[in-house]
């Protein structure tokens, strides 16, 4: 059974972003899209590609975790939604966490248009982000 055409395009994109291909995973943000932030210290309505693109670069440069794995775990879709779940590492100050994700996306004109991102240990990512 192949993969129904949203969940493509957001397999596409975290491929990307896992490779560290920031340009081609930029690609695949609308231009309007609303990215919704959980993170610890980071939460907030990010609007649009430009202000979602420079919220990504804080977090990766300015915020210190370094991305050193990701994996997909899975990737349900229907014609509104697109969830995917996924492990990350993390490393930052010789300290690392591996943690488990939930992103959910709306998808409009195959782009990402509307992004939730949750942790499911979020006590283990406030205390890894914010100390």
């Amino acid at each position: 059974m192949s993969d129904h055409p949203d969940a493509a395009v957001v397999r596409s994109a975290y491929e990307a972003l896992s490779r560290g291909y920031m340009a081609s995973f930029a690609g695949h943000l609308h231009e309007d899209i609303v990215w919704h932030e959980s993170a610890p210290d980071m939460e907030g309505d990010y609007i649009g590609r430009d202000e979602t693109l420079a919220f990504l670069g804080r977090v990766f440069q300015e915020s210190g975790p370094e991305m050193t794995s990701m994996e997909i775990h899975h990737i349900l879709a229907s014609d509104d939604h697109v969830v995917i779940m996924h492990e990350d590492t993390m490393t930052m100050g010789g300290g690392s966490l591996t943690a488990k994700y939930v992103d959910v996306y709306h998808v409009r004109d195959h782009k990402l248009a509307e992004h939730r991102h949750l942790a499911l240990d979020s006590k283990a990512d406030e205390a890894f982000m914010v100390g």
